[in-house]
């Protein structure tokens, strides 16, 4: 029997009606209803362009990005240039799963085989299971569960970020909440938040994506784009110094405001965190080590993953193939970063020392 694709809900003109969870502004009501202006994106989530009514009466413009497992490519993507879409038959099997309690249980299983595997548990890994349904349904409590982490993170990069908001990345201005089926006002309250679509609602950049900067010809004077990127990776650097490293990392994840010329790190799904990195650190007995250092490790782990270089020397590589144009970019001391820091540790604890024989 054929399947049934789902509709896809995320096009110009309609509207979503959001549950504001929590509000960074005072002018978005507790309850929103979204009018798409705008499909910006659906890969990793749906990314959208909306208008509403704000509290004090004017249409306020912005960016909802939302976490919804039924939707995005990339996200759905079973093999090379292979998704398997949403259907209802998907998510019958899902709503059965959920209804018989298995969920719980389900995501204790794949945590502690994520945390225990050298690589992750991928959803589709699932779709092999020998009954189709079951299969299925896990398949999508699975991706259920990688975008509540992706939510999570994103929400957890910002509030590390809130001095770079409205400068480096964009500002943040609610975490929303979106009933994907109807299913979710039919079920317990425990279960209700299996069938919701969580999602942030983001300052909208009028630009353009950095990754897109040589898809025209170059301007007569190329320092423009130097400064452009060099500000890139400076951000990048920035957001290291907040504790965050960027696991997806690239000029895509870049928007240029065109009127300042000045860019906007987007995209801070997938990140690692310093407090995080290091708790895992002590649970696994690395400071035992004398010689060990949890700062020192957090700017090793940070020069590995290069998020300056992600962005710059990347550029750099498309300008020279395309152009012919040689471009050199500033880019942190990573040595220097992690000599500085152990020079100021044995400065400190010679001078508590020399406190403790005064």
């Amino acid at each position: 029997m054929a399947s049934t694709f789902s509709p896809d809900p995320y096009q110009e003109g309609k509207s979503l009606d959001l549950q504001v969870c929590k509000s960074y502004s005072p002018d978005i009501p507790s309850r929103v209803t979204a009018t798409i202006s705008r499909v910006i994106a659906m890969t990793m989530s749906v990314v959208l362009d909306v208008t509403f009514q704000s509290r004090q009466g004017p249409l306020v413009h912005l960016v909802l990005k939302l976490y919804d497992r039924r939707f995005g490519c990339d996200q759905r993507e079973v093999g090379k240039d292979r998704t398997a879409p949403h259907t209802q038959e998907n998510e019958a099997a899902f709503e059965d799963f959920v209804k018989r309690g298995m969920m719980p249980g389900f995501l204790r299983y794949r945590k502690e085989r994520n945390e225990a595997e050298l690589l992750p548990v991928r959803a589709s890994e699932f779709l092999d299971e020998p009954t189709d349904t079951e299969g299925l349904a896990k398949y999508e409590a699975a991706l259920w569960q990688d975008c509540i982490e992706y939510f999570e993170c994103e929400a957890n990069a910002y509030q590390q970020l809130t001095d770079l908001q409205g400068t480096l990345v964009p500002r943040l201005y609610a975490h929303v909440s979106l009933s994907a089926t109807k299913v979710a006002t039919t079920v317990p309250q425990e279960t209700a938040p299996y069938f919701e679509v969580r999602g942030i609602l983001l300052e909208r950049i009028d630009g353009y994506c950095l990754a897109d900067l040589t898809l025209g010809p170059p301007p007569q004077n190329l320092r423009t784009w130097h400064h452009i990127i060099q500000l890139a990776a400076d951000a990048a650097y920035e957001i290291n110094k907040r504790g965050v490293i960027m696991e997806d990392c690239a000029p895509r994840n870049v928007v240029v405001d065109r009127q300042s010329q000045t860019p906007r790190i987007v995209d801070l799904a997938q990140c690692n965190f310093r407090d995080e990195m290091a708790s895992e650190w002590f649970q696994w007995g690395w400071d035992e080590d004398d010689d060990w250092d949890p700062d020192v490790e957090y700017w090793e782990q940070v020069s590995t993953r290069s998020n300056p270089g992600a962005i710059a020397a990347v550029m750099a590589n498309r300008i020279q193939r395309k152009f012919g144009v040689k471009m050199g970019f500033r880019y942190p001391d990573w040595e220097g970063i992690t000599a500085g820091i152990k020079q100021r540790k044995q400065e400190a604890a010679a001078a508590g020392r020399k406190t403790m024989r005064h």
